[in-house]
């Protein structure tokens, strides 16, 4: 949308959809705790393991191009994120650091991130000087009207993204993606899905929003924190003498009404601080190309050396650059990498090994446990709807084609 010029409207959208999502997540977190506790008694490591890999096979089956070069990608996201440590064993098994000290702590999720999305275009933009700087179009501040238009979908993606968040470790990155598969799903124009389109984005970030109130639940009621941000809050409460678990509610009776109205407030913050600062922000399209790239290439380097503070997370940054340069001169969607960097280590490899332990080497609870063949039967309705869609085109094609004879 950016280089079409409607950067502005992207980001108002953005703003618009991300105060949507964390508002209707705060409300269900209200109106629904009791529910959905009872759900995540079901999850356990098996689950855990089906649900990432199902998320992973979804953000392969959403990328632009061929479905094989989305799981390509991320199955090399998945390789990277097992260098370093092994998760069970700790410092005791080090697994593929190729004898490179600064990577027994593994690969830095944000130098990744920040070298294939950040420095592969910088790499993308010099490789082609005549690029032009981008123009930014104006628009109103506030895209109601685009959330009105979506407003169902914008509803249904904030419902799932909650419930994506009540399930302990699967956090925004899972919940964004499912969100923006559903938006698709339903979606009368799915060809411009990839291309700058508002419903995919509405998708996205409503449901990665909604997904934060989502986290609260396994918090509150296990003590389990939902994602990063909750384990943070979780050793906050334990500071202020504040004991999650099973008497939560009865001990703190207005907690739930205080983090409620937090969250709906945060919400309002977020909005205009999003919307009011995104005019001067998009200004910055406008300078000269050389300026805004070295601008660029600065951010990037402080951002990657700032997630750890390591020299070497700033050699990670311009070799996941130049990875990222690669992956767009072939056509290979960078998301799917990404998300197997962020769900390898910690989701996937992390719960099979932990299964595995808990269920004395036996595979069998993997496919015998309620919810886990649930995910199963879904994993494989995505992959054969997507392997034989191509065969159903073509047979239906033959068919009118018979038929015009």
């Amino acid at each position: 949308m950016a280089k079409r010029g409607e950067g502005q409207k992207a980001l108002s959208v953005n703003a618009m959809a991300s105060f949507w999502g964390n508002t209707i997540g705060a409300l269900m977190l209200l109106l629904i705790f009791p529910i959905t506790l009872n759900l995540v008694l079901y999850f356990g490591s098996w689950e855990m393991f089906w649900f990432s890999i199902f998320g992973v096979v979804i953000c392969a089956q959403l990328s632009r191009g061929d479905f094989k070069k989305g799981l390509l990608s991320a199955c090399l996201g998945l390789i990277f994120s097992f260098v370093g440590s092994d998760p069970i064993y700790g410092a005791g098994g080090m697994r593929f650091t190729l004898g490179i000290r600064e990577l027994k702590d593994g690969i830095g999720l944000i130098p990744a991130m920040v070298g294939l999305y950040g420095m592969s275009e910088v790499f993308t933009t010099l490789s082609h000087i005549a690029t032009a700087p981008m123009t930014v179009k104006k628009g109103k501040l506030f895209a109601f009207k685009e959330i009105w238009e979506h407003k169902w979908t914008a509803l249904k993606v904030s419902v799932i993204g909650f419930l994506v968040g009540v399930i302990p470790g699967v956090g925004s990155n899972i919940a964004s993606w499912v969100g923006y598969n559903q938006a698709q799903s339903s979606s009368k124009h799915k060809d411009e899905f990839g291309t700058g389109c508002v419903e995919g984005l509405i998708g996205s970030e409503a449901s990665n929003n909604a997904c934060a109130p989502g986290a609260y639940a396994p918090l509150l009621a296990l003590g389990i924190p939902g994602d990063g941000i909750t384990a943070v809050v979780l050793g906050v409460l334990t500071v202020q003498g504040v004991q999650t678990g099973a008497t939560f509610a009865t001990n703190n009776p207005h907690f739930i009404y205080l983090l409620v109205l937090s969250i709906l407030l945060a919400g309002v913050f977020f909005l205009l601080i999003g919307t009011f600062l995104s005019r001067p922000i998009l200004k910055a399209l406008s300078a000269p190309l050389p300026i805004i790239m070295a601008t660029v290439i600065c951010l990037c380097s402080m951002g990657a050396f700032s997630s750890a503070s390591r020299e070497s997370d700033i050699v990670v940054m311009f070799v996941f650059g130049i990875i990222g340069l690669l992956m767009k001169k072939t056509h290979i969607p960078i998301s799917p990498m990404v998300l197997g960097l962020v769900v390898g280590r910690d989701l996937i490899d992390s719960n099979f090994r932990r299964a595995i332990l808990a269920g004395r080497g036996s595979l069998a609870p993997f496919v015998t446990r309620p919810f886990s063949l649930i995910l199963i039967v879904l994993l494989l309705l995505v992959v054969l709807k997507d392997v034989l869609s191509p065969v159903m085109a073509r047979y239906k094609a033959r068919k009118a084609t018979e038929k015009d004879k």
